[in-house]
């Protein structure tokens, strides 16, 4: 998967809706909650667009991509209190990094966890990297069914995060995208773990 994410790295933000995206799923996010001198991850920071939104407000960034091109692309940018980490999630990966063995105030995901190949693990394991009062958001592409490509349905979001122990605060769609004279909406949801 991540050679396909690496030849697209380049180009990546040349797409307008790319930056559209960021910067309404970063709207959303002001709205549910204040960045204010947090520490977050951005898992799957492509090149980086929404920490770059962020980062005036976190007091420090991990983005973890597994495309080494889009952490290239991000890398170049050399942004202050962003750390870089081009890796798969791993149990391993969080024991091994230094960066990820601090828990964290706040995880992002945008436009990710619907191309991940095992959506419910991943999110166990980001949830083992929050805080006890830490906030995951994501944002995805909705799914009318339940095996649409590149999507999640509500049925799907709900389930992974009853297994990870994540509760959820809320479940919207918040947006939606133009392509092609169609309307795409967004699924945003909103947890924190369970006590």
């Amino acid at each position: 998967m991540s050679n396909e994410w690496d030849d697209m790295a380049g180009q990546w933000e040349e797409y307008p809706l790319v930056t559209v995206y960021a910067q309404k799923a970063y709207a959303n996010l002001t709205e549910a909650v204040d960045l204010k001198a947090l520490r977050i991850l951005d898992f799957g920071c492509g090149t980086g667009l929404l920490s770059e939104l962020m980062l005036p407000e976190a007091r420090e960034i991990v983005a973890l991509d597994a495309s080494a091109g889009m952490i290239d692309m991000l890398a170049k940018k050399d942004l202050e209190n962003v750390e870089v980490i081009a890796a798969e999630l791993s149990l391993e990966l969080i024991r091994s990094y230094e960066a990820l063995s601090e828990k964290f105030d706040l995880i992002v995901a945008s436009s990710v966890c619907s191309f991940l190949p095992d959506y419910p693990e991943t999110l166990r394991l980001l949830t083992s990297m929050l805080t006890d009062e830490g906030v995951f958001v994501q944002w995805d592409w909705l799914a009318e069914q339940e095996d649409a490509p590149n999507a999640l349905s509500r049925g799907q979001i709900k389930e992974a995060f009853e297994k990870a122990n994540l509760h959820i605060k809320t479940l919207s769609v918040p947006f939606s995208m133009s392509f092609d004279d169609s309307e795409m909406p967004v699924i945003m949801a909103v947890g924190s773990p369970a006590d």
